[in-house]
């Protein structure tokens, strides 16, 4: 939840952190409560963190979780007037400014009942969030009187992962406030249509779902885009650890025996180190090289890849010595262990003891801040009152500082573990002979076609073809003209014509489809479409908008189909008319056809009528021609034109726009072109049988 106001307690957060809320149903607790009754508040959640604590502690031991950077954790959190002061989270208000008001509306609307809180940060590593995800999931599937709200630096980001499947309403800006996970379950609670910007306050949120707690679960599609995320982390193995041995300084050895989770800071250090660590490293003084042994370490990937990726060249004069082959296997492991010594050795450097020091700037800050929003109250410095809020402000403070893993917070725990633990090299030594094998590492290479498999698998188009290749000739043309009639903006595809359509637009539709019901698609209304004169003098949002007003004419751009069979010959005259009326009720519709495109297919049809290219389709008549070649006949050359027309068959568009994406695609040879990239922006592709001649092409089947 980000603060209302600057908080001297808060750390700078980038963009790596996600929060979390978990919210049990307590006793006793409303709106009004004396200093009595918060502390009794007070216990019920030291109680019911134990709990949780015990079960997430559980949890994590049987993955052998590796946190990249924070772990998890929760404090309890009253919400009283004292513990906000101290928190520094409210400030004077003056009511007489709009400002305030706004300041006051926008408190109110975060104003939380008392909850368990934490913050994660985890760096480079995003497997934490979502391990973040499922550990709540466990909490309120366990105890389900528990609910929970988990947000990052972008707000609601498990409803970003379900983006494509979230009903309309649900934005960024009428979710808020609005997702919680109770008894294992994604819980969206809708917004009202009358107030979709309002903020609803969290305990209303809470109170709807106790209420009704299947009410606002959400739909199956959302609900596993969310837990196909969370799959990874079912099981007990994880599959995310690389084991590697590593030769390492006999007290780095022995903190990373005692405490595996300390690997993730050394990385760390080591990654981010400047010109200042470098200092330490020349140095060595906590981990000098001399005695060395090789032991087993256990990395997350992400560390494993950080560290194998960062270059560093050591220096012989402080001692490390490689004497192996640059590729071999010991060459890999002295420099990792090198690596991973200058790591600790920073962190070491780094320790501080964080206290409430009076000449600390942030002490003083701190101190100042209470001062001004009169935390004291009206008590005299140095009496027994102040002097019992002034301890209880430094516990706070102290507590705080050392409540996320920064490099002092680390040093100060390494410098402690080595105080604590006695250097037994016997020991080690005797392991060195019972080591397990280092894992392969060649998932680090990652060739083209597999990371492109795995863009397209996480953030591909959805596929809406099914994999066996069937397909109806007449729907596949049919999606290619909707693909092409929808408009890209900045927020993404418009696509309101493909799930809504109003009372008012069906009237248009049912026309549009009887209207391409008597008459037959040209594909050369492209090159008139190119060609228009009048887009040139337009400007270029209108002259966008044109365009794609373009392409859909060219796809429904329709001749009417013939009438040869008529019982006179003067009523076959009539269909002019019904040409130029079509010609009409086009011009008149959205996707009117301008006059000299018209004229431009007339002198172009004069000019085909010289040429074979017609005789380049497909048409009923030719395919059942092709059927009973051993027993038909050409016709003589004497015949009559009047027999012309009557074994003239007219185009199929469908089977002819099939057949020459199907010939584009074998001229391709698989390789990149207007046809793959037109089918991969689809969802769609063709089989290698599409390189294959097809025996049968018809309109049913492809």
């Amino acid at each position: 939840m980000a603060k209302i106001f600057d908080a001297n307690l808060e750390f700078v957060r980038e963009d790596d952190y996600v929060e979390y809320f978990l919210f049990p149903e307590l006793i006793g607790t409303s709106s009004n409560i004396d200093d009595e009754s918060m502390e009794d508040v007070r216990k019920q959640l030291e109680n019911i963190k134990d709990n949780y604590m015990a079960l997430v502690g559980d949890l994590i031991k049987e993955r052998k979780y590796i946190w990249h950077k924070d772990e998890f954790q929760l404090l309890v959190r009253t919400c009283s007037k004292q513990e906000l002061l101290l928190n520094d989270e409210v400030t004077k208000m003056t009511a007489n400014t709009t400002e305030s008001k706004m300041a006051k509306e926008q408190h109110e609307a975060v104003v939380l009942p008392p909850h368990l809180h934490g913050v994660t940060h985890y760096g480079d590593n995003i497997a934490d969030e979502w391990f973040v995800v499922f550990l709540l999931t466990e909490v309120t599937k366990t105890f389900t009187n528990c609910v929970a709200r988990i947000i990052d630096a972008d707000g609601e980001f498990l409803l970003i992962e379900a983006a494509d499947v979230l009903p309309k309403w649900a934005n960024p800006d009428t979710c808020e406030q609005r997702v919680y996970l109770s008894q294992g379950y994604l819980h969206l609670v809708q917004n009202s249509p009358s107030n979709t910007k309002q903020t609803m306050p969290v305990e209303s949120a809470i109170t709807k779902i106790r209420s009704n707690p299947t009410l606002y679960r959400v739909s199956k599609e959302i609900q596993c885009c969310v837990d196909k995320r969370l799959k990874e982390f079912e099981s007990v193995d994880n599959l995310a650890l690389h084991h590697q041995i590593v030769r390492l300084p006999l007290g780095v050895a022995i903190l990373l025996k005692k405490r595996p989770s300390l690997i993730a800071a050394a990385v760390r250090a080591f990654c981010e180190r400047d010109a200042i660590d470098m200092k330490a490293c020349r140095s060595m003084r906590y981990f000098p090289p001399e005695q060395r042994v090789r032991t087993n370490v256990c990395f997350t990937r992400c560390l494993y890849a950080m560290i194998m990726h960062t270059d560093y060249t050591p220096d012989r004069k402080i001692g490390w010595h490689l004497n192996a082959t640059p590729n071999s296997e010991e060459y890999k492991e002295d420099l990792l262990g090198i690596k991973l010594a200058c790591g600790f050795e920073i962190l070491a450097s780094q320790a501080k003891d964080i206290q409430a020091d009076a000449n600390s700037p942030a002490w003083k800050a701190y101190v100042k801040s209470l001062l001004t929003k009169g935390y004291f109250r009206d008590n005299i410095e140095g009496s027994a009152e102040y002097q019992r809020l002034v301890e209880q402000a430094e516990a706070y403070f102290a507590a705080n500082q050392t409540r996320f893993r920064t490099a002092a917070v680390v040093g100060t725990e390494i410098l402690d573990l080595l105080k604590q633990t006695g250097t037994n090299a016997d020991e080690l030594r005797d392991e060195e002979n019972n080591l397990k094998l280092s894992d392969p590492d060649d998932w680090l290479n990652v060739s083209v076609e597999e990371l492109d498999a795995m863009l397209v698998d996480r953030y591909g188009p959805k596929k809406i073809y099914k994999s066996n290749g069937d397909l109806n000739a007449e729907e596949f043309t049919k999606n290619i003209s909707e693909f092409l009639e929808k408009q890209s903006a900045f927020e993404g595809i418009e696509r309101d014509s493909d799930d809504v359509t109003s009372n008012d637009e069906e009237p248009n539709i049912n026309k549009k489809e009887k209207f391409g019901a008597k008459v037959k698609k040209n594909l050369s209304m492209r090159k008139a479409c190119r060609q228009n004169p009048l887009e040139t003098s337009l400007p270029v949002s209108e002259r966008d908008e044109s365009f794609s007003t373009q392409v859909r004419n060219f796809l429904e751009f329709t001749i009417p189909e013939d009438t040869w069979d008529s019982q006179s010959e003067m009523s076959d005259y009539e269909d002019e008319d019904d040409i130029e009326h079509n010609f009409s009720s086009m011009a008149g519709a959205d996707r009117q056809i301008d006059a000299d495109i018209k004229a431009y297919m007339d002198e172009m049809d004069k000019e085909l009528a010289k040429t074979t290219i017609g005789q380049t389709f497909v048409t009923t008549q030719q395919k059942r021609t092709i059927k009973t070649k051993t027993t038909s006949s050409a016709p003589e050359a004497g015949d009559d034109d009047f027999d012309d027309i009557e074994a003239f068959e007219p185009i199929n568009i469908n089977v002819n726009t099939l057949k020459s994406m199907m010939d584009s695609y074998k001229s391709q040879l698989g390789g990149a072109g207007p046809v793959t990239h037109l089918l991969n922006a689809m969802g769609a592709g063709m089989s290698a049988a599409a390189t294959e001649e097809p025996k049968d092409l018809s309109e049913s089947t492809v």
